[in-house]
């Protein structure tokens, strides 16, 4: 009988992993379809979880200054200290909520009416019939001399539009649609009133909850992996956190610099142009190319002038975000590319549609780190350069010698420092639990 700790044991319980692992492998590739619409339903199922985190990690500055206002100026108080605590935390996560709840209360009564009246006024039966003239006139002098001239003037575009809908469109169809994304809205809506009342509790209790991971985690794996699993966690808290509160400031400030820009420039539907920037600004690359398309349109009906001025200043004000505002408050670059931005995006969007937009930069800058860690320390233990700029020449692994000559010290492959922000979310750790 084999000892557990023999060479053989182990190279037969390593050979039994790995197969185990091919196997798991293979049979998740093979039914990818079904892993995803799994993980999807996993992701619907808790997603008020989710939606606490987001909010607890954006109303987290905000209550941590709170706390520490409040606690300075119960310093000087008869309280003992346990009850600074309490009634300080207590205080600046209920002040916290208040103005994020505000903030967004203040946000949907600006959208909402102007919103509505945009709506009622591209709409109207007179702006109707004025597209109508101008789309005609348009297509009659596109048109004019091919062979679809005759077959304008004898049919009306706007009459074969629709009858193509109401014979496409079955209209039992398009109710029970509505009926299905109004029910989607709703939840959606449910979930994330759910997450504010999940937001509160994190933040009342959040050493409490990292220190009980911290328990479970040494549990569970050995020393190394356990401190592997806190440098992941400080990693990612790190990365979402820098990234989700700095780029909701970046929005904040382009949102406000685009509805004054407008204002100046006297262009129509300010408000809302603005707020559609801002909000879509958050989701990084293309994100703003999406809000100024929107506003576009809206005052492209109106004046194809106004629109072009429109284009030229929200493009100009996109690359001073892009230069100057955006990096100040991120604190550079995110670690990773253009493209693996691009990537990032595109495969979290497809897979978990907006949410997964706003949060696959951050949950792909984390993959990318680790990885980039790990092959940093294989190349480390083959004694091999980690400079990327060693690699871009050699024909064979033997030419990385003479970069190292010409180099000398290669440089680390991955530098944390491309993470730092302003906000620096480790300092909650610092705290002692709330809960005594």
């Amino acid at each position: 009988m084999l000892k557990k700790d023999s060479r053989y044991f182990r190279l037969g319980l390593t050979l039994l992993t790995v197969i185990i692992v091919s196997v798991l492998f293979g049979v998740t590739l093979i039914n990818i379809g079904t892993v995803f619409s799994v993980v999807k339903k996993i992701i619907s199922t808790f997603s008020f979880v989710i939606y606490g985190i987001i909010f607890a990690y954006l109303m987290n500055p905000l209550q941590r200054l709170f706390e520490k206002l409040i606690r300075r100026l119960l310093v000087k108080s008869n309280m003992t200290e346990r009850g600074v605590k309490k009634l300080s935390r207590t205080v600046s996560v209920l002040l916290s909520l208040l103005i994020f709840i505000l903030l967004i209360y203040g946000l949907l009564a600006m959208v909402l009416p102007e919103l509505w009246k945009s709506i009622t006024e591209t709409f109207s039966p007179e702006n109707l019939q004025m597209y109508y003239e101008k789309i005609t006139a348009w297509l009659s002098d596109t048109l004019k001399g091919s062979p679809f001239e005759d077959w304008l003037r004898e049919n009306d575009p706007v009459k074969v539009v629709q009858d193509w809908l109401t014979k496409e469109l079955d209209i039992f169809s398009t109710i029970g649609s509505v009926v299905t994304e109004a029910y989607g809205i709703g939840k959606v809506i449910f979930n994330m009133v759910i997450g504010l009342v999940v937001s509160v509790y994190l933040l009342m209790q959040k050493e409490k909850y990292i220190a009980q991971a911290k328990k479970f985690v040494v549990a569970v794996f050995k020393q190394r992996g356990a401190d592997k699993v806190f440098e992941i966690g400080r990693l990612t808290n790190k990365s979402f956190g820098g990234f989700m509160v700095g780029k909701v400031i970046d929005s904040l400030i382009i949102g406000a610099l685009s509805y004054i820009g407008m204002i100046i420039l006297g262009l129509p539907y300010a408000l809302i142009s603005s707020v559609f920037i801002g909000l879509t600004n958050i989701i990084p690359f293309f994100g703003p190319l999406i809000g100024i398309v929107i506003g576009g349109v809206l005052i492209l009906l109106q004046s194809p002038i106004q629109a072009l001025y429109f284009l030229i200043f929200e493009l100009a004000l996109q690359q001073i975000d892009g230069n100057i505002i955006g990096p100040r408050i991120l604190g550079g670059r995110l670690g990773i590319s253009d493209f693996w931005v691009l990537v990032s995006i595109t495969v979290f969007g497809t897979l978990f549609g907006f949410g997964g937009m706003l949060l696959g930069v951050p949950v792909f800058t984390v993959l990318y780190t680790l990885v980039s860690q790990a092959i940093s320390g294989a190349l480390r233990k083959k004694q091999l350069p980690e400079s990327t700029d060693c690699y871009y020449s050699i024909l064979a692994v033997e030419d990385l010698n003479d970069h190292e000559k010409n180099f000398g010290e290669a440089t680390t492959f991955f530098s944390g420092d491309t993470f730092e922000t302003e906000y620096d979310p480790d300092d909650d750790f610092e705290y002692e639990d709330a809960s005594e």
